[in-house]
């Protein structure tokens, strides 16, 4: 008895943990421009109303819609229950139409009507089980304009990063509103803090300054020329100089006569005033000059994206992409406005894109089997 109480117990806490996480949908988490793309979606509305005309409130998580490929999982209220899902279609502009067969008697059969207001978001649902049940009014939330500005603020808008020049997606973040897995569509909330960062990293290599020895020849001294002086004398000088009698051969100066001295010959006269090259002075070379060689350094470039998110557990995590090679690809179908373009990027986890729509705005990033869409799609 206290082991089944105990195990109650603990389906209660456990269904109040869950109902505490789970968050209203709102009008304007993202659009829906065809009826497939429900599939994975989980509805979360905050009131009803029934065909009496009786309404009221509900609390995040208290009735979900769960739309899956084969089952439309309701959760919570009297028509709790899984329904299989007979088809799905768009009955005109502003309703798409899941029609649901009860799998125990087929001749019960109901539908979820979804209502797109003009911007194709959702407005409201109808939800009936059977044709003999009556319609029950399940409304979306709406956003406080508080938090529409922090989200505006957060998440990455439609249209608001632009790469017509794919080099401009490097120092940029993308921070997705809504995630697509491969079984579900769910709203990214500002606590989950997901986000891409696509990084270009440059580094500078230089090569170590060589250092080239210069040697210049050394520079000889030159002889000097020898240059005659003559003064200047005039006739009457000289004849001065003869009629003086007591004026000697000594006392005449650069003219003097040396008769007690041996005549000298020219050539033995130069040897003796100026050296000879045997005899010059060592020449002492020219110092050798240094001059610095630099060539220009080389970059490296190299690239990688981060992809960070919240973990409840385990807080902010970070997985780093090794970016290989990148190139970018134009769509063959030219009415393909939300995927016109995409950025490929070969990485070490697999391949990553980014799609443009065709203003060359980021529309969507594929990574992992899972699609990331920006606020407002």
């Amino acid at each position: 008895m206290k082991i089944t109480n105990l195990l109650f117990l603990f389906l209660c806490v456990s269904f109040m943990a869950v109902a505490q996480q789970t968050q209203y949908t709102y009008v304007t988490d993202r659009q829906f421009h065809q009826a497939e793309e429900l599939y994975g979606y989980t509805l979360v509305p905050n009131e009803w109303e029934d065909a009496s005309g009786s309404h009221g409130k509900l609390r995040p998580g208290e009735v979900t819609f769960s739309i899956t490929r084969g089952y439309l999982i309701v959760t919570g209220g009297d028509a709790a229950g899984s329904y299989g899902v007979n088809r799905i279609e768009r009955e005109n502009g502003r309703v798409l139409r899941i029609h649901t067969l009860d799998s125990k008697d087929p001749s019960k059969q109901g539908s979820l009507k979804v209502i797109l207001d003009d911007n194709k978001n959702i407005d409201a649902y109808i939800f009936r089980r059977s044709r003999n049940h009556d319609e029950i009014i399940y409304y979306q939330a709406g956003l406080s304009k508080t938090q529409k500005l922090k989200d505006r603020e957060f998440f990455t808008d439609k249209n608001e990063l632009v790469f017509s020049d794919d080099t401009e997606i490097w120092g940029s973040t993308i921070r997705p509103h809504f995630v697509l897995t491969r079984s579900k569509c769910n709203r990214l909330y500002i606590k989950d803090d997901v986000s891409l960062e696509f990084i270009e990293d440059v580094e500078v290599k230089t090569k170590p300054i060589k250092e080239e020895i210069l040697a210049t020849k050394p520079v000889r001294k030159k002889k000097e020329e020898v240059v005659a002086v003559e003064d200047d004398f005039s006739d009457d000088d000289l004849d001065d100089l003869e009629d003086d009698e007591e004026t000697t051969g000594a006392d005449i100066g650069f003219f003097r006569m040396a008769d007690d001295v041996d005549a000298v010959s020219e050539d033995e006269e130069f040897e003796d005033e100026f050296d000879t090259p045997a005899d010059a002075m060592p020449v002492t070379p020219a110092p050798k000059a240094k001059q610095k060689k630099e060539k220009a350094p080389k970059e490296k470039r190299s690239y990688r994206m981060i992809l960070r998110y919240n973990e409840d557990s385990g807080g902010l995590k970070e997985e780093t992409y090794t970016i290989k090679k990148w190139k970018r690809m134009t769509s063959q179908y030219s009415g393909d406005k939300e995927a016109r373009y995409a950025i490929t990027m070969d990485t070490n986890f697999g391949e990553v894109v980014v799609y443009l729509n065709d203003k060359n705005a980021v529309s969507m990033v594929e990574m992992g089997g899972n699609r990331y869409l920006m606020r407002g799609y």
